[in-house]
């Protein structure tokens, strides 16, 4: 029997202009500031854009395609080869609201485990959300620490998981049903123009 090849698009909305950018800053972007002007948020949308690339390269997924809108297909390794693979989304999408005064943020990191699963701090979608948790919020946690802290809340079964310094992030173990579960991280971020 066949096994489709399974890939995870991986959309960079950041908006007609913006491309992929490669790279890599040393603090957290400054997503705190009362007002922005159109400059700052250009430059907001790019080093987000190059940071949470960096971020998912370095966990060890695979670039297979970049487009001219920003947007990724990435592989998710070997486990596009399973029989039953895992349902895991990234997604990350920066847009001017209806009133245009506002730029809204959001960043999603998702999969979905069976309930009785074990959590695996090799697993290449928990590098990649402790790299982008790392990079927004400019952590000194370890990523040993990290993994402790969301495998409490994951062998729970549900529950929020509460870490030093997470800002505007939430990472949260959410119960779909009787044998499933999600683990999630998000950042949706509202940002005023000047």
């Amino acid at each position: 029997m066949k096994v489709k090849k399974i890939m995870l698009a991986m959309i960079i909305a950041t908006s007609v202009t913006s491309c992929l950018m490669v790279g890599c800053t040393s603090s957290a972007p400054n997503i705190d500031k009362e007002n922005y002007t159109v400059e700052e948020i250009s430059d907001l949308k790019k080093d987000l854009s190059k940071r949470i690339s960096k971020d998912i390269k370095s966990s060890g997924l695979r670039l297979i395609e970049a487009r001219t809108d920003g947007s990724f297909v990435l592989s998710l390794g070997n486990l596009e080869y399973m029989k039953n693979p895992p349902k895991q989304v990234i997604n990350y999408s920066m847009t001017t609201n209806k009133g245009k005064n506002k730029e809204i943020l959001s960043l999603h990191c998702v999969r979905e485990f069976s309930y009785d699963e074990k959590l695996s701090d090799d697993n290449k979608f928990m590098m990649a959300t402790y790299n982008i948790y790392k990079s927004l919020t400019n952590t000194k946690l370890s990523g040993r620490e990290f993994f402790d802290e969301v495998e409490k809340v994951f062998n729970k079964g549900e529950g929020t998981v509460k870490l030093p310094n997470m800002g505007d992030v939430i990472i949260e173990v959410n119960k779909v049903d009787k044998s499933t579960k999600t683990l999630e991280l998000r950042l949706d971020k509202e940002f005023t123009l000047k």
